[in-house]
């Protein structure tokens, strides 16, 4: 089907013409304004070019070998004739490009025939044939290997080139007859011979993650010039986007806002936050006009923890200089730990008091809460902070901590099934695989907060409160034994299990644990929120930045506390992510901050890719572009802020601009506040058929059972129950469904569906296959029931995951509207 621009345009990500129109009296790119062409905005990349197509002949001089044969050309396969050589030293594959020509035998008999054995069928990530890179080098990273075979076509064809190379620090040089050609590049043959060399490096594994695979899948797949013009038309139009984005006047769309004012909280004069009309939230400046936060972290002058440094303030004419560069890249915020002599830049700003570096502690940075000389220490510090800030027109507020945790059994989608009352932990101490925290975990085995607390000496206020919690709700320890279905002869025996590593989980406890922590968290919240508003009654209290979702205990609690709540977030999921926090809080959030260069944007795939995937370059820039404009259009979201800022003399900035990395988030500067404003509005009917790429998200859709060990070997083990998301990708084409479902290492289909209006309902079935960062086998059905707004369908699902039941939350997108999976 061939898409006109309009078209293209008019499914694109935002469908923003019409706004734009009304706040915009100039001609727009998109209306084919003269010298459009020729307009450049800062930060903005040139207009896309059309991809070059290499033109390759077929060789007139043929080397064959009797070991293999000419493989005929089928389209996507991997051939299974080679010749191959290992370990090589790198750059032979060149040589060998440059004398094949000259001396082809001589040449060909230091290669031997590749064993079909070395050759992995149905491999991730796209079900093909593919070389064992890994076995051939004897397990051993840091290994180059070369790889020659000839292909035949017996037509032209064009063709996008896969390198196929599979796994971490894995990589290829290619070429077709002499013609050097990178993965994903696009090649005109001819009928005729073509030798085909690769040179092929797999290398060290990652600390985090295993080293799983390293494989290679070359192949040729057949691409048609409509397919290579719908997906180029359908960049240009995001281009042409953020050119009319940059364009729009932002204040006119902010002051067209309109608040439900029972939904303001804050005091007037000052940031307030507040839901609109259309139920949107967003930040109010101090004039009572919206404010969409697109902030950056750490303006200071090095070091960790922004003051904790205890730096010499950044110079006058310094501060000026970076105030300017971000006024420039469209920031209009500075987040959590910047320091004071930014604070009268006319630029708004927050706070963050770390409240966890106050003590006494329990254990290093988790102070006790019910100890008086915490809430002193509180005091103190809220009055140096506040105290200055107090009228401050520029301050958002206050964030309390950061990525902290109140030592929770379990986390949000975690459940414990009970079937002994203790476990003893024996497995390794985890940590965060994709992002560093920023300080140490706190509780790696997993000991809930109220046996911790009971497990301590007598004199500590924490465990006195933990007592009198028990003792309230258990008269003696003869029913707390039999509640907690352990033998609890004296105090001291919640100590004697906690030091024999025996953690308590049966029924009764776990519900007792979760009563205490929200106990604990309305401390925590009461002392902070009491002592903050002490010395500064006007300005907002933002939460904890939270490192990941934090348990059902725990939010409830600071709900009723804070304004806003806040999170860190360093996945491209971002928006899934967010709805997730949002549907349990109901109430504002702000992002504490964000990366868009993690694993999570260059190594994990989309759901659906061409042959091969993308390289992880690609791959970043648009997971990255769809992630900030997808946030954006998020109703419960106030904004985000990029960590951190690279001003200083550091590895990442070296005092000069990384335009990489300001650039991207530049343009998505531009396209902030045109989005949120477009989906501030009531739901439209939707007068196109929906079409394009489709990628799903079903929250808590698959299932993790960890085994407890028993504390006794008479006991049954116990399970932790761990409920994740899972993505996949579908096709849609004028309201119809192709059959295949996509994912990373997923294979699937739909069975059926049906359209009544914007309820779209379909059932898919789905089998998962390893990949590099997930060991997981398993068959799930899942029926979807999905509302329609425009660009996203959004509703819920029922299903089984390895005949276990699921349900939550579906969450759906059109990635782009060109349904090619091919390019």
């Amino acid at each position: 089907m061939k898409f006109t621009r309009r078209f293209l345009l008019s499914l694109s990500t935002v469908f923003l013409y019409g706004l734009w129109q009304k706040y915009h009296q100039k001609p727009l790119l998109s209306q084919d304004s003269p010298n459009n062409n020729n307009l450049t905005i800062q930060g903005i990349a040139p207009k896309p070019r059309k991809p070059n197509i290499i033109k390759v002949e077929p060789s007139e001089i043929v080397v064959f070998d009797q070991n293999i044969k000419p493989i005929n050309f089928i389209d996507n396969t991997v051939g299974n004739q080679w010749l191959y050589k290992t370990p090589i030293i790198p750059g032979e594959g060149k040589k060998l490009v440059n004398l094949i020509q000259h001396k082809g035998q001589e040449i060909l008999k230091t290669l031997k025939k590749l064993p079909q054995n070395e050759i992995i069928t149905n491999s991730f990530p796209d079900f093909t044939d593919a070389i064992d890179l890994k076995q051939l080098g004897n397990n051993k990273p840091k290994i180059s290997s070369l790889f020659y075979t000839v292909v035949f076509f017996d037509k032209p064809q064009l063709l996008r080139v896969c390198h196929g190379a599979i796994g971490l620090n894995v990589n290829a040089n290619l070429w077709v007859n002499n013609q050097s050609v990178k993965h994903g590049e696009l090649i005109r043959v001819n009928k005729g011979f073509y030798p085909i060399i690769i040179e092929a490096y797999h290398g060290e594994r990652k600390q985090w993650l295993p080293w799983k695979m390293a494989r290679l899948a070359p192949r040729f797949t057949v691409i048609t010039e409509t397919e290579i013009e719908d997906v180029y038309q359908w960049q240009l139009s995001q281009w042409e986007q953020t050119i009319d984005m940059a364009k729009v006047n932002d204040d006119r769309l902010l002051a067209a806002v309109k608040f439900d004012s029972k939904t303001i909280r804050g005091k007037d004069g000052f940031f307030q936050v507040g839901q609109s009309i259309n139920g949107k939230w967003w930040f109010i400046d101090p004039q009572g006009k919206a404010f969409y936060h697109r902030g950056c972290t750490g303006l200071n002058a090095g070091g960790v923890g922004g003051r904790r440094a205890n730096l010499p303030p950044v110079p006058k004419t310094t501060v000026k200089t970076w105030i300017n560069y971000l006024k420039e890249w469209g920031f209009n915020a500075m987040g959590a730990w910047t320091t004071s002599e930014f604070f009268d830049q006319n630029m708004a700003f927050t706070e963050i008091i770390e409240t966890y570096y106050e003590k006494p502690w329990l254990v290093t940075k988790f102070p006790d809460v019910w100890n008086p000389q915490w809430a002193e220490n509180v005091d103190k510090k809220c009055k140096k902070l506040c105290s200055p800030l107090k009228n401050n027109k520029m301050l958002l507020g206050y964030f309390l901590d950061n990525e902290r945790d109140f030592m929770e059994m379990v986390k949000n989608n975690e459940t414990i099934i009970a079937n002994a009352p203790t476990y003893r932990y024996d497995g390794p101490i985890k940590s965060d695989q994709f992002e560093l925290p920023a300080e140490p975990k706190l509780n790696p085995k997993g000991i809930g907060l109220l046996q911790f607390c009971l497990s301590q000496k007598q004199d500590i206020p924490a465990a006195q409160k933990a007592w009198e919690f028990v003792f309230n709700r258990y008269s003696s320890l003869e029913k707390l034994s039999q509640a907690w279905q352990i033998n609890i002869s004296s105090q001291e025996s919640i100590r004697e299990s906690t030091l024999k590593e025996e953690i308590l989980i049966s029924d009764n406890y776990q519900e007792d644990n979760y009563q205490f922590i929200k106990q604990w968290v309305e401390q925590y919240y009461r002392i902070c929120t009491e002592k903050i508003r002490k010395y500064d009654p006007n300005h907002l209290i933002l939460g904890c930045r939270w490192g990941n979702t934090p348990g059902k205990a725990v939010l409830e609690v600071e709900k009723e506390w804070a304004d806003v709540v806040s999170r860190n977030n360093y996945r491209s999921n971002f928006y899934e992510l967010f709805d997730e926090f949002y549907q349990q809080v109901k109430c504002p959030i702000l992002n504490g901050e964000i990366s868009t260069w993690t694993d999570h944007y260059t190594l994990f795939r989309n759901p659906i890719e061409p042959p091969g995937g993308y390289e992880p370059e690609t791959r970043q820039k648009i997971k990255a572009d769809e992630t900030m404009n997808r946030i954006f259009s998020h109703p419960g979201v106030l904004g985000y802020t990029k960590y951190r800022w690279h001003g200083r003399k550091d590895k990442l900035w070296n005092n000069k601009p990384l335009f990489n990395i300001i650039n991207p988030l530049r343009q998505a500067n531009y396209r902030a506040v045109s989005i949120a404003s477009f989906w501030d509005q009531p739901p439209q009917k939707n007068h196109q058929p929906l079409q394009g790429q489709i990628f799903l998200t079903l929250l808590d859709s698959t299932i993790t059972k960890q085994t407890l060990k028993p504390a006794k070997i008479e006991d049954k083990p116990s399970f932790k129950i761990i409920r994740n998301h899972l993505a996949v990708g579908l096709v849609c084409e004028n309201d119809q469904w192709k059959k295949t479902v996509y994912g990373d290492g997923i294979k699937g289909e739909v069975i059926n569906s049906n359209i009544e209006g914007d309820n779209y309902q379909l059932t898919i079935k789905i089998q998962t296959f390893p990949t590099l960062f997930s060991d997981t086998q398993a068959e799930a059905n899942y029926q979807l029931n999905l509302v329609r707004h425009q660009t996203k369908l959004e509703g819920t699902f029922i299903g089984t995951y390895n005949q276990e039941k699921v349900t939550g939350r579906a969450i759906a997108y059109v990635h782009r509207p060109v349904t090619t999976v091919r390019y």
